[in-house]
């Protein structure tokens, strides 16, 4: 169950990173900057391991806030790999990050 939350939490902010830049948003306790850290890391076809910025911001997301996004069809369209959002907070290394 953990882990679905932290799948969740992945995908909201890579939606968020997609968002123009000019609008700064606070998205379920991350920033826009917090949300483009972790953006490599879950694109499709060439991810990159997380930065410690990214896993920093995953330590104090939202994950029930992020839950609620859980289900959207943009993430496939924005590059994201659903699979490598899922498995953002074990690669960060968050003990019983909380599921969805």
């Amino acid at each position: 169950m953990a882990s679905k939350k932290a799948a969740t939490a992945i995908i909201v902010m890579i939606m968020a990173m997609l968002v123009d830049r000019s609008v700064a948003i606070d998205l379920c306790g991350m920033t826009q900057d917090e949300l483009n850290e972790c953006k490599p890391a879950v694109t499709k076809g060439n991810p990159t391991n997380p930065t410690q910025p990214c896993c920093t911001a995953l330590q104090h997301a939202d994950f029930a806030c992020l839950c609620g996004y859980k289900n959207s069809p943009w993430l496939g369209s924005f590059g994201v790999d659903p699979e490598l959002a899922s498995g953002l907070p074990k690669e960060c290394g968050i003990p019983n990050a909380p599921t969805c």
